[in-house]
Order: structure tokens, then sequence, then C-alpha cells
């Protein structure tokens, strides 16, 4: 899979658990920012199907593959 090196809104990623290692919950990229106190960019993400579940996170933390992977975006179905 190629590596995600931008982040739009809109983009999907699965959080990677803990534990497990595995992919867990779905975000989808809600707002992306950066602060004015430390400079550092970041991203406003909500759970996909629980929209109360949000965070806010760095930018590198979303791009390490350790924390998250991009979901490949789906294609529209084809009409024959």
């Amino acid at each position: 899979m190629r590596r995600v090196t931008k982040v739009e809104v809109g983009q999907k990623f699965h959080a990677i658990g803990t534990v497990t290692g595995t992919p867990t919950f779905a975000y989808e990229v809600q707002a992306v920012f950066q602060s004015r106190v430390d400079h550092i960019a970041y991203v406003r993400l909500v759970q996909v199907g629980d929209p109360t579940q949000t965070k806010s996170i760095a930018v590198a933390s979303l791009l390490n593959p350790r924390h998250f992977v991009p979901v490949p975006p789906e294609r529209p179905a084809q009409v024959a």
C-alpha cells in the first residue's frame, strides 16, 4: 500500500489497537488546522458511525502506521 503523505478533509483512517495491533475503529478527517500556540498541524477526527466520538491529534501521529492506517477510497460502482 502506498504511504499517505497529505491529509485532507474526508479521508478515512483505521485506528490500530494498542494490544492487538490490528485495525479497530474507523475515523474520518473533519478538519485540518495548525495550532497558533505550538505551530503544529493537527486534525480533528470523527468516528465513523458515532459522530459524538471526536478527537484532535497531530498530523504526524495520524500518518504513523503504528497508530493509524488509511482506509482505501471507495470506488464508484461501474455501470454496465
